[in-house]
């Protein structure tokens, strides 16, 4: 009779888990509520320099979604502020050992790190700025 040794990866720190989420979710909000909402009326009614007060972003907001909406205004007005601070730390927790050793935890929070740092980036273009101030209507 034979043992058989079964190798199971460490399971990541909550820690790990709670920062992924929450670049997860600051994300999606400001990349898919806010950005493709502006690109979508860009589309239909122009391009950026005609999206002023007469297109309001909370007429085109999808009925079934308005409990979302909040977050994602907030994710536009002001979501590059936690994206400045989250941007490090998903650096530092990438330069964990541990953490690399899960292949599938590092490739995630690389990509959501990244992103956060082009949130911070497209914020301080000046399409970024006609965002906010469209979604400030």
């Amino acid at each position: 009779m034979s043992t058989a040794q079964v190798s199971l990866a460490p399971s990541p720190s909550r820690g790990v888990e709670v920062l992924v989420v929450i670049q997860s979710a600051l994300v999606a909000a400001f990349y898919l509520g806010a950005c493709g909402l502006y690109l979508v009326v860009s589309a239909t009614a122009g391009w950026p320099e005609s999206l002023g007060p007469e297109h309001d972003p909370k007429d085109y907001w999808p009925a079934l979604l308005w409990s979302a909406y909040p977050m994602v205004a907030l994710s536009a007005l002001v979501g590059h502020i936690p994206a400045a601070a989250l941007v490090p730390a998903g650096l530092w927790t990438l330069a964990q050992r541990g953490v690399r050793r899960q292949r599938r935890l590092a490739w995630t929070l690389a990509a959501t790190t990244a992103l956060c740092a082009g949130m911070v980036v497209l914020i301080m273009t000046p399409v970024g700025r006609h965002l906010q101030n469209w979604m400030l209507d």
